[in-house]
């Protein structure tokens, strides 16, 4: 077999970090992909060398992610990027499977945490948040579904462990910072399925994403958790 060699072209690419689509990754950009398949986001202020590099070499990582049924979401504002299934082919193999087990509890919480996130945004402010205050925001939907105060704590603490694992909760001494990809994972149309939820339960202190300073400029779409039992990115 004969290999071709580089064009100047392909040459002057690869020096600038950028790959030959036709040929293989730079291997700068393999392990950015390899970090996006790995999940669940990248996170451009703590990592800035991969986040640059995916910038760089953005056509080619997305070609390699949509042979795979994927497609990149970029918030450029945010810096922060994940990988989602494609929708354009419902019977695509899914290749994704990272928020599992999902109660409905986690779900309110997500919701709770994508509220805090949009209205700190919306301030110029970072989302930084303390358990307490959390417990206070889910303190209607206990209310409504449990009388065991100290279980309903217990609970919520369980919550916030399993979103901390999910990378979507930054601990900060006795704060949490909430991702900003969050509000990416979940557009507008899951969050009105978890809002159904909430106000299912008799809780019905939670605004509809349309009320709410909520411009996604259709870069998310719904890749995301589902409000149910089990969910899959």
């Amino acid at each position: 077999m004969t290999i071709s060699p580089s064009t100047p072209n392909e040459a002057d690419d690869r020096a600038a970090g950028r790959s030959v689509i036709l040929h293989r990754l730079v291997d700068e950009s393999r392990r950015v992909l390899v970090a996006l398949l790995q999940g669940p986001f990248l996170d451009g202020r703590k990592d800035a060398v991969r986040y640059s590099q995916l910038l760089r070499d953005r056509a080619a990582i997305e070609a390699r992610l949509a042979d795979l049924f994927l497609e990149l979401v970029v918030d450029d504002d945010a810096q922060v990027a994940f990988v989602r299934q494609s929708e354009e082919d419902a019977d695509a193999p899914k290749l994704l499977r990272r928020l599992t087990g999902l109660n409905r509890l986690d779900s309110v919480l997500l919701l709770v945490l994508r509220q805090m996130l949009l209205t700190q945004s919306s301030r110029g402010q970072r989302a930084v948040v303390s358990e307490a205050e959390i417990q206070q925001a889910l303190a209607a939907y206990r209310r409504s579904t449990s009388t065991d105060e100290a279980g309903f704590a217990k609970d919520v603490r369980a919550s916030i462990a399993k979103v901390q694992r999910a990378g979507l909760l930054d601990e900060q001494g006795d704060s949490y910072e909430v991702s900003p990809v969050l509000r990416l994972m979940i557009g507008p149309d899951t969050a009105r399925e978890f809002i159904g939820l909430y106000r299912l339960a008799g809780a019905d202190t939670l605004e509809d994403p349309a009320d709410a300073e909520d411009v996604e400029d259709g870069d998310a779409g719904d890749g995301s958790p589902q409000p149910a039992e089990e969910a899959h990115v």
